[in-house]
């Protein structure tokens, strides 16, 4: 869950600013016909996605341990599994794999975000 909700705000904040850059550079075109093409989609979805993947990477790396933890090494909670990683490893331990987890993650969400870009735009304009 914090991946998805990071996930769709980041997208709105960085189609947010992608757009109000474009209306600056188009200052003649109406506000309503600016909108995102799929590229722009893509390249927001992935930045989202990206960016996401890259701050959630500390609990899935903790979610990961602990569900794999045959042994009881971790503690069984999820303060004992994060002290650990931290005593063990510092703060690079959290962000062990984030980089594969990003480069795994971030297609996947540009291609959410064009399907999910492309069915609003047409929903609002069988809305008109």
């Amino acid at each position: 869950m914090p991946f998805r909700v990071a996930q769709l705000t980041t997208f709105e904040v960085t189609k947010n600013l992608y757009l109000s850059a474009k209306r600056r550079r188009q200052p003649n075109d109406n506000d309503a016909s600016i909108s995102l093409s799929a590229l722009d989609a893509a390249i927001c979805g992935g930045i989202a996605g990206s960016f996401s993947a890259a701050i959630t990477n500390p609990l899935d790396r903790i979610k990961t341990l602990m569900m794999t933890d045959t042994t009881n090494a971790y503690g069984g909670s999820v303060v004992a599994c994060a002290s650990k990683i931290l005593k063990d490893d510092g703060i690079a331990g959290l962000f062990a794999g984030v980089v594969p987890r990003v480069v795994y993650i971030a297609p996947s969400v540009c291609i959410f975000f064009v399907a999910y870009e492309v069915v609003q735009q047409k929903m609002n304009k069988s809305d008109d």
